[in-house]
């Protein structure tokens, strides 16, 4: 199981066993597999034990993440007597436990998964930072006790006797349906992980004594709140110059992730205003010049002072690694690749800490759901007991004028049931649900429409609609896919990605404001580029939006046609996961014939399949 993390922690490793005090139950282990950020020294070597206490049932912890605020939790136990004998936040969450026991949690400002053993109570404590930054994943073996990992390929090391490798086929219709496997179960029955923001506490066993969120969005319902803007933005930037301070703490190399988004290139102007040292920007320029952002990249890293470094990937080279970056995914996903990538040429350029812009979209409405969402729901209501006859008539125009968008348009105004979510999941749609009823039957405890669990998404009605929006994208497609797929490719190269406008205390201030500050406007994320101050380089907000996307209708029909083809016309690996054997050839032969309904994204997701399943020896 360590052997399948080495690359998440390449410079320290460590095993325990922990003994049951009274020698009648079979003893804990914990693993790890350490990548030194801070206080490289022995001392930060895990599992750690609580180093003030010198019996053998002392606590022991193993911690992946970081904890902003340790220095000042140092300083706060010291004062009552209780000093931290090493440099790192490791310890510093062992000391707060002896001294505020579990309530510690409510203390603790970061990104973190972390399991402590009390032997002296029996009990066993898991933690997850509140959005979802670090991943905890927990098994329960037919044969009793408790597996825990901070991704699944480790768990499935356990063994197919403890983890069977069965393929779970509600995700396979969530993975189809949103190119990410929605809610906490993992594509492989019985695999979960531990929400954000909550805490497990077990007996020896691994049994549950007690299980609660202590954190959650707090979204505020009062449309009457109308805050003055200036002080606002006044008291967001000095949050937010606090936050980034907090983040550039390191005992290692660390920078930024720069291109010509208005997330990265915020954090990178809030950055070089705290930073007490040289501030070092990362951008990747690809010879595709559709999504090439590196020469803005680089006039912005000018305009803001930092040491800009931009490495150049061609088409040929992404393709080449491809194989490379299908071996690093842990659950199947469609997203994440350009992560890989931005990774790779950070760590290439001597850093093992990269800070990211990652949520700025979804706290400051920049995605353009925060504009088609409302536009579509208003067009559903108006629409009405039509909908029907209006979706026959696009959907004949779109096989006419082979539109995927008419397409899906049709499929919005054909579907009976037309709320918020159900819009908003059909935006990122991948696989209609008449493409996915090709492939399989529909799985027992999905939504016929979305692929997903009823009940995934239970907003406060009384929430404006950009916050309403603001919430899916938070715990939909950021918690789903954005953070899984930011933690899994960066720390296939054993590089820690950080997330300031995540920030828990960050996310509380903003989460609270009125839904129309964030409403699309003439200067897009209008309020972010307020906080980020009068040094933020003006052509960023005025630039469009570009996804980071890579052209894969171009590669499959390209150079990537014999890797597909390998893998769609392989009917012996379908039937193992419980599809039609056929059906994938036949997409595929309809993707080469340019049938608008299939596209490059949808062979992709059909090869990640294969190739992960594969991989994981998957099976229903």
């Amino acid at each position: 199981m360590l052997a399948q993390l080495r690359h998440r922690g390449p410079d320290d490793s460590g095993i325990v066993t922990i003994e049951d005090p009274f020698r009648s139950l079979p003893p804990v282990v914990l693993a790890h597999a350490r990548l030194a950020i801070i206080d490289l020294s022995a001392a930060g070597h895990q599992p750690m034990r609580d180093p003030t206490q010198t019996s053998s049932t002392a606590p022991w912890l193993v911690f992946n993440g970081e904890i902003y605020n340790f220095r000042e939790l140092a300083a706060a136990l010291a004062s009552e007597g209780l000093k931290v004998h090493t440099g790192t936040d490791t310890e510093v969450i062992l000391l707060a436990y002896r001294r505020w026991g579990i309530a510690a949690i409510e203390r603790f400002r970061g990104m973190f998964a972390f399991v402590l053993v009390d032997p002296v109570q029996r009990h066993i404590w898991f933690a997850r930072d509140r959005l979802g930054i670090k991943p905890l994943y927990l098994y329960r073996p037919a044969g009793g006790g408790l597996l825990f990992a901070s991704e699944v390929r480790a768990l499935l090391a356990a063994g197919p006797d403890l983890v069977p490798r069965r393929l779970r086929p509600a995700a396979l219709e969530s993975f189809l349906a949103q190119g990410a496997i929605y809610g906490i179960q993992s594509h492989v029955a019985g695999i979960e992980q531990l929400p954000p923001g909550e805490c497990l506490l077990t007996d020896w066993n691994g049994q549950v004594l007690r299980s609660w969120q202590y954190w959650s969005l707090p979204f505020v319902c009062n449309a009457a709140i109308r805050p003055v803007r200036s002080e606002v933005v006044a008291q967001l930037r000095q949050l937010a110059q606090e936050t980034i301070r907090l983040h550039l703490i390191a005992d290692v190399p660390l920078g930024v992730f720069l291109s010509s988004g208005i997330d990265s290139t915020a954090v990178t102007t809030l950055v070089t205003e705290v930073s007490t040292g040289p501030v070092r920007t990362v951008s990747l320029g690809f010879d595709q010049p559709a999504f090439d952002e590196s020469p803005i990249a680089a006039d912005f890293a000018r305009q803001l002072g930092t040491e800009h470094i931009s490495l150049r990937l061609g088409a040929h080279e992404i393709r080449q690694n491809l194989e490379n970056v299908l071996a690093a995914i842990d659950q199947p996903t469609v997203d994440g690749f350009n992560t890989y990538f931005v990774s790779w040429a950070a760590r290439q350029a001597g850093l093992t800490v990269a800070l990211s812009g990652l949520g700025g979209d979804e706290l400051f409405g920049g995605y353009a759901s925060f504009r088609d969402v409302p536009e579509a729901l208003r067009w559903a209501r108006r629409l009405g007991r039509s909908a029907p006859w209006v979706a026959s008539l696009i959907r004949r125009l779109g096989r006419c004028i082979k539109s995927r968008a008419l397409i899906k348009l049709a499929e919005l105004f054909g579907r009976s049931r037309n709320d918020l979510p159900h819009i908003y999941l059909l935006r990122r749609e991948l696989f209609l649900p008449a493409e996915r009823r090709l492939l399989f039957p529909l799985p027992a405890g999905c939504d016929p429409s979305t692929g997903l669990s009823p009940h995934l998404f239970d907003l406060p009605t009384s929430l404006d609609i950009e916050n309403s929006i603001s919430a899916l994208e938070l715990t939909g497609y950021m918690r789903y896919m954005l953070l899984r797929d930011a933690d899994v490719f960066s720390m296939a190269h054993g590089l820690e990605l950080r997330v300031p406008l995540l920030d828990h205390v960050f996310v509380e201030a903003v989460v609270r404001l009125p839904g129309y500050w964030k409403r699309p406007g003439k200067i897009r994320k209008a309020l972010l580029v307020e906080i980020a101050g009068p040094r933020f380089p003006r052509l960023a907000s005025r630039l469009p939006k570009r996804g980071f996307t890579f052209p894969w209708t171009q590669w499959f029909r390209d150079g990537l046609s014999t890797m597909a083809t390998e893998r769609l016309h392989d009917r012996t690996l379908w039937k193992k996961l419980g599809l039609d054997p056929r059906m994938p050839a036949y997409l595929w032969q309809r993707f080469l014939q340019k049938d608008p309904a299939i596209q490059g994204l949808h062979i992709l997701g059909l090869v990640v399949l294969a190739d992960v399943s594969y991989r994981q020896g998957l099976s229903v």
